[in-house]
């Protein structure tokens, strides 16, 4: 860039003597238009009288006029994405490229796409790289389908269910992340490739603790389950200030436990927490528990046990782990990971309302699992859907 004029005098500046003074990069993308690219099959007549035509390029299917692998993606996705729907992705894309695209095309690209998933075997790598992991976190939700869906044979009122990895938090790599469907309590049938020396960090009502890991160690994470639970206890019509004593233990321990870890040294994948601390907050827990448990026996409830006494019985009974976290730092102390990747299904749930069928659901979670681990990968979405729908998907790397 030249300057125009003098700054001082105003006197024309053609030919005086410069330097570069500075720089500024602008990153942006090209204007949203579509290139139109015509290509013209050839076709030759062999001696013998047969004719051969060239085939499609890479990326092209249909004719005479169709869209192209960039579109596609681009389709692919924000349809797949939690926060919109196909209506509005398709108004959204018409409102980009300044011409229509139908709600059947980007079904279309939702379809072939898993499709590609399913033909590479993506879920089965994708399950047996989980299998090998130390510490792995789960959670789940409900995914409503319509009526005419739920009354059909062999259908059920499904729940969604994550199970990913936790190398970001011990900061060991990316993450892999599976989400699928199954009936309510039921959990991923996921087992560990060595049996038993997994473990799950799940939610604290989720049937995975009892029947879908059998071969892991679940357990109940403390600060995002139990002093949650502990704090809407406390503040019922009728207080349980019991609750509130297990409290304590809530922020001292992580700290306590982040700045261990970063003090060696320390035996590998276990934490050294000062004796006398972790004795002084079990402590506070044990005797909070104890107290809830004392109050709450007699207390009346219209049904069964005061709530109260259930948490009190819970947090005494599920103590080992609660406080697993505390002897192991490549367990973290909350589950917050797993709950962050199944919120996207609630956000859906609210755009959508439910899902059409089983099957629909079923190839969401499939793609989402595909886009959420290939980008936790370093891979970007868009070309990881690129290269999905020409037949080369990313694949979850193996354990060597």
């Amino acid at each position: 860039m030249e300057p125009p004029a003098c700054g001082g005098c105003g006197g024309d500046l053609t030919g005086a003597e410069g330097r570069i003074a500075s720089s500024v990069q602008v990153f942006d993308i090209p204007t949203f238009c579509l290139a139109v690219t015509e290509y013209l099959m050839l076709r030759r007549t062999c001696g013998c009288g047969y004719a051969t035509t060239a085939d499609l390029p890479a990326g092209v299917r249909g004719g005479p006029a169709c869209y192209g692998p960039n579109v596609a993606a681009a389709c692919t996705l924000l349809a797949s994405q939690d926060v919109i729907g196909l209506e509005r992705t398709a108004d959204l894309m018409s409102a980009l490229l300044g011409v229509e695209v139908s709600t059947g095309f980007i079904s279309s690209c939702l379809a072939r796409l898993d499709s590609a998933l399913t033909t590479a075997e993506f879920e089965d790598a994708l399950k047996a790289a989980l299998r090998e992991a130390d510490v792995l976190g789960t959670d789940e939700t409900p995914a409503p389908l319509t009526d005419a869906a739920t009354a059909e044979k062999d259908c059920h009122n499904p729940h969604v269910y994550t199970v990913r990895t936790m190398c970001a938090y011990t900061g060991g790599g990316p993450d892999r992340t599976w989400s699928g469907t199954a009936r309510p309590g039921t959990g991923p049938r996921l087992r560990s490739a060595r049996s038993g020396s997994s473990t799950v960090t799940t939610g604290p009502w989720s049937g995975t603790t009892s029947v879908g890991m059998s071969l892991m160690t679940p357990t109940w994470p403390l600060s995002s389950n139990a002093c949650r639970i502990c704090s809407g206890t406390s503040t019922t019509r009728t207080p349980s200030t019991w609750s509130s004593r297990c409290g304590p233990v809530r922020s001292p321990t992580p700290y306590a436990r982040r700045s261990t870890r970063s003090t060696p040294p320390a035996p590998p994948g276990r934490a050294s927490l000062d004796a006398d601390l972790l004795a002084k907050l079990r402590r506070l827990y044990d005797q909070g528990v104890a107290v809830g448990i004392s109050t709450n026996t007699s207390r009346p409830w219209h049904e069964g046990n005061h709530p109260g006494l259930q948490l009190a019985r819970r947090l005494k009974r599920k103590a080992h782990q609660v406080w697993i976290f505390a002897e192991r730092f490549d367990i973290p102390a909350t589950n917050n990971g797993s709950e962050n990747t199944v919120r996207g299904f609630k956000l859906a749930e609210k755009v959508k309302g439910c899902w059409r069928t089983l099957a629909t659901l079923q190839n969401h979670c499939r793609i989402r699992s595909y886009l959420v681990s290939a980008r936790s990968h370093g891979r970007r979405p868009v070309d990881a859907i690129t290269d999905a729908l020409a037949g080369k998907p990313w694949m979850p790397p193996t354990t060597a």
